[in-house]
């Protein structure tokens, strides 16, 4: 997975996204202010880990990007989209 962060919540985060599709260079970078603290590490281990990766689901949405089950990972705009040339198939 090409999702990386640099910064904890509450506060801001840098998002640093690449397209997993084979091929494929495109990539983002956006921050966010994230105004809640990540759950108790105690509480939920995995909700700590993944919260801001968590907070950014909807802005990576509104920008295109979707995340492709099974392990792909994060595709591009350019990528997901049926319509489109995808790297892979270009000649």
């Amino acid at each position: 997975m090409s999702l990386t962060t640099e910064g904890r919540a509450p506060g801001p985060v840098r998002y640093r996204l690449a397209c997993d599709r084979g091929g494929c260079t495109e990539r983002v970078s956006f921050d966010l202010v994230i105004a809640e603290p990540p759950p108790d590490r105690e509480t939920d281990f995995l909700g700590h880990l993944l919260h801001e990766a968590h907070q950014a689901i909807g802005y990576i949405g509104g920008l295109g990007w979707v995340f492709v089950e099974g392990g792909e990972g994060y595709w591009c705009p350019g990528c997901s989209a049926p319509s489109r040339t995808r790297p892979a198939d270009a000649s």
